[in-house]
């Protein structure tokens, strides 16, 4: 495995000793530099995991020498070291790109803790741009799989839209994959590297909508106990989504008309003016325009996330996707499985008026349902989805222990659903023990 390594910044020698040897003990490679011409010429010629950044720097030895290095020390989280411990101080810092901020005299407790979760941050995040550009490279669906002529339309679009910075806006039924689409533009985009952040306007009580998108100052009102970043800061560089805009109350559309508007904000409470740069992305099932023929959706806010319009269709528009899909569903669950060919059958002869959502739903629960097995039956999915199989299917179970133990598993299954998978309370429930169910779950593959 290779060294982790740690870029400590500080003008005092004994300090360098010091904390250098202690960050050595601990099985890190430490470089040190005192000064921003010193910082430049190791960061020229190495990459670091983390910097360990004091701001009091020469020739000034002001705090304005550290915030000044910030910029150019990305992607490497930095953690600012200073005994100038101020909130203003540390609120510039992170605007800067700062990860953290410590006062000195440090805890070396607290130190080891800080960082322990910037180096895991920085290798997810490795990680992650792996992963991402692995499916850059290999995935020409973006994740919309399907063969339809509405979704190869909607692909190209995509292709050409996610390069730009314009803001978009996804409309269509519940369940047609929107965020998908939206983490389309995002991944295919010059932003792909950077955050994607999801709020779904629908799940946010109206009295915390604004702490959750600009963030909180600790003291602002009862129970803020420490400051808080909101979503869109959380956002910075990347693509925020709103899903399910329409959903948003007026209040708090007026208050993101203004963001918007000026790529500024204020957090509950604060004083020091923010500034992000995001890209917008908003969804939506719902008919704006009627709502705002009600008031109850704002004209000026409307225009500003419309920008270039997509729109998802109905799986019944797309009959012919519906199968690939169920088919990549089933690949995704565990152990890989996949659906007989009566049941691709079974669930591209049906409408699914819920959408991709529905049949999400209906394949993962009947995957669980198979077990071990590696193909995915219509009995399976019958069950998944409260129907019963067609006579023809029943009777070719097989013999009477074979359709006993069909019917035995399905009372199992509807036992630990109702019981949200308490095994006791399913056994009374069957009337058997405890240890008689997990031994008949054993046999079906259900545990």
């Amino acid at each position: 495995m290779t060294m982790q390594r740690i870029l400590l910044v500080d003008d005092e020698p004994a300090f360098q000793r010091l904390c250098g040897a202690w960050l050595s003990s601990l099985g890190y490679q430490v470089m040190m530099a005192a000064t921003a011409e010193q910082v430049h010429a190791l960061t020229a010629q190495h990459s670091f995991d983390l910097v360990l950044l004091d701001l009091a720097l020469p020739p000034s030895f002001t705090p304005e020498e550290g915030l000044a290095l910030l910029p150019g020390l990305a992607p490497a989280p930095v953690v600012v070291m200073t005994g100038h411990a101020d909130r203003e101080l540390a609120l510039r810092a992170i605007g800067l790109g700062a990860w953290d901020f410590l006062p000195k005299p440090l805890d070396p407790d607290l130190l080891r803790v800080v960082v322990e979760r910037a180096l895991t941050k920085r290798r997810l995040e490795h990680e992650l741009a792996q992963w991402r550009a692995r499916g850059l490279q290999d995935d020409s669906t973006m994740g919309l799989i399907g063969a339809s002529a509405d979704l190869g339309e909607l692909r190209s679009l995509i292709r050409r839209i996610a390069p730009t910075d314009v803001p978009v806006m996804i409309t269509g039924p519940s369940g047609t994959g929107k965020e998908l689409v939206a983490r389309a533009l995002h991944g295919h985009g010059k932003r792909a590297g950077k955050p994607f952040v999801a709020v779904h306007c629908g799940a946010i009580p109206g009295e915390l909508f604004e702490s959750e998108l600009f963030g909180h100052c600790k003291g602002s009102f009862t129970g803020a106990d420490r400051d808080r970043i909101g979503l869109i800061a959380a956002a910075d560089g990347g693509t925020l989504f709103l899903d399910e805009v329409g959903e948003m109350p007026l209040a708090m559309q007026v208050k993101l008309l203004r963001f918007l508007q000026s790529s500024s904000f204020f957090a509950i409470g604060g004083r020091a003016e923010q500034r992000v740069d995001v890209r917008i992305v908003a969804a939506t099932n719902r008919d704006l325009a009627a709502m705002i023929d009600e008031k109850t959706f704002r004209d000026d806010l409307f225009y500003r996330l419309k920008g270039i319009g997509l729109r998802t269709t109905a799986l019944a528009e797309r009959a012919e996707d519906v199968a690939p899909i169920a088919q990549a569903i089933a690949a995704a669950a565990d152990g890989a499985k996949r659906l007989a060919a009566p049941a691709l059958e079974w669930v591209g002869a049906r409408a699914w008026p819920g959408n991709v959502r529905q049949l999400q739903h209906c394949v993962q629960t009947a995957a669980a349902l198979a077990g071990k097995q590696s193909e995915i039956t219509v009995d399976d999915l019958a069950l998944a989805c409260g129907e019963v199989a067609a006579p023809a299917q029943q009777a070719e179970a097989g013999p009477l222990e074979a359709q006993l133990a069909v019917l035995e598993k399905r009372l199992i299954v509807a036992a630990l659903e109702e019981s949200r998978h308490n095994h006791t309370h399913a056994a009374r429930q069957l009337g058997i023990s405890r240890v008689g169910l997990l031994n008949k779950m054993r046999r079906h593959g259900l545990r």
